[in-house]
């Protein structure tokens, strides 16, 4: 007898417990969108830049997981939304719109790409690499006169590519932009330094 009460009083806790973590999920659910709005309703890009656009749904317990993107562009690849962070990449000169939507709303971004690059500019590094590129990628690397080209991604060499561009020289050095960072890599002999505006 004793044996079906210590079963029992498992039962009744277990039960509890459930029902317990059923009220509480009755509590923390998220309820639909009401609202969406975007952080910018129209941006002009460079090519090769990345801009972060923040969304924001109400209720504040609307859930913003289901959010998703799409790109509509009369004149081919523009740009992309690279949703692990939050940005919107610029990858064609020409003009596209981005229309974000959870629940049945929608909010829209017009995108416009210029055909300057991002990347152009002075960059050093903490070692003294100084680099200079300009808008058709030509420029130099420690004096060296240098031309770049864009690159394609390996599988597997980076797990996010959209984060970054990647730019090989005619010597067949690596170069990264880090759009999130604003930031150069390059690959010397596979030791990455670190490249800043100067």
């Amino acid at each position: 007898m004793k044996r079906w009460k210590k079963v029992l009083i498992f039962l009744t806790l277990g039960v509890f417990a459930a029902a317990q973590a059923f009220g509480l999920f009755l509590l923390v659910r998220t309820v639909p969108a009401e609202t969406l709005t975007l952080s910018e309703t129209a941006l002009t890009l460079k090519m090769d830049e990345g801009r972060r656009v923040v969304h924001t749904v109400e209720p504040d317990r609307a859930s913003t997981r289901l959010i998703k993107y799409k790109v509509t562009a009369p004149d081919g690849i523009v740009a992309w939304v690279d949703e692990q962070n939050e940005m919107i990449v610029a990858l064609a000169p020409g003009a596209c719109q981005v229309k974000a939507t959870i629940d049945g709303l929608e909010a829209v971004v017009d995108v416009t790409v210029l055909e300057e690059t991002v990347i152009a500019g002075e960059w050093i590094a903490e070692n003294g690499t100084a680099l200079s590129i300009g808008n058709d990628l030509s420029g130099t690397l420690d004096g060296a006169k240098t031309q770049w080209a864009r690159a394609a991604f390996n599988d597997g060499e980076v797990k996010n590519t959209y984060r970054y561009t990647k730019l090989i020289a005619q010597d067949g050095t690596v170069l990264y932009y880090d759009r999130l960072n604003d930031s150069l890599r390059l690959d010397q002999n596979g030791a990455f330094v670190t490249l800043v505006r100067r």
